[in-house]
């Protein structure tokens, strides 16, 4: 395969036959991956910007160090990625009915993304950040959450008998969103 470094694609329609490298350093804006097989290609200390991922399909795709940024990335599976290079961070990202299943996503930032409907089942999110985020009808299932950050978080419901929550973080007015299993409704 081939590698580029330190190139910038602007507004780029990619399709399965044209994403065939290695990309290092690279930065991507207002780029297309939509519905297109990504596959073994890799991508380290990249930044994608304004760019619809949706749908994609990343089957052993590598991402090291990648920055999301306004991008909209709904139904995307990062299940299906290379799990022992998987470092991302999303910053107000469109990832509704994403899937991250049996991912190690561990001290990722998750800053002002609607996250509604994504699937974390037997994730690692130890550390993760959930700030400003709506997390409504997210699915938390024997998921690591220790340590994680879910105080300006909204929306979600998480079973703490079905996940591991040692010093998560939550605000008062997340509570019902930890209680609501058990049919105790939170008042004022």
């Amino acid at each position: 395969m081939k590698t580029a470094e330190r190139k910038q694609f602007k507004q780029i329609v990619f399709t399965d036959d044209v994403l065939n490298e290695e990309y290092e350093n690279c930065e991507f804006i207002n780029c297309t991956f939509a519905e297109i097989h990504i596959g073994k290609v890799g991508f380290d200390h990249c930044k994608f910007t304004d760019c619809n991922l949706s749908l994609c399909k990343m089957n052993t795709t590598s991402w090291s160090e990648i920055e999301f940024v306004d991008c909209k990335m709904t139904g995307i599976e990062f299940t299906y990625c290379n799990n022992y290079s998987l470092s991302v961070g999303f910053t107000k990202c469109n990832l509704q009915y994403a899937l991250f299943v049996g991912t190690n996503l561990h001290d990722t930032i998750f800053d002002g993304c609607n996250l509604q409907g994504a699937d974390f089942s037997e994730a690692n999110l130890k550390g993760a950040s959930f700030m400003d985020c709506d997390l409504a009808l997210a699915v938390f299932s024997k998921t690591n959450l220790e340590k994680a950050n879910f105080t300006t978080a909204v929306n979600f419901e998480i079973d703490p008998t079905n996940n591991r929550l040692k010093k998560a973080r939550f605000s008062r007015y997340g509570l019902a969103g930890l209680v609501s299993t058990f049919g105790v409704q939170v008042v004022g």
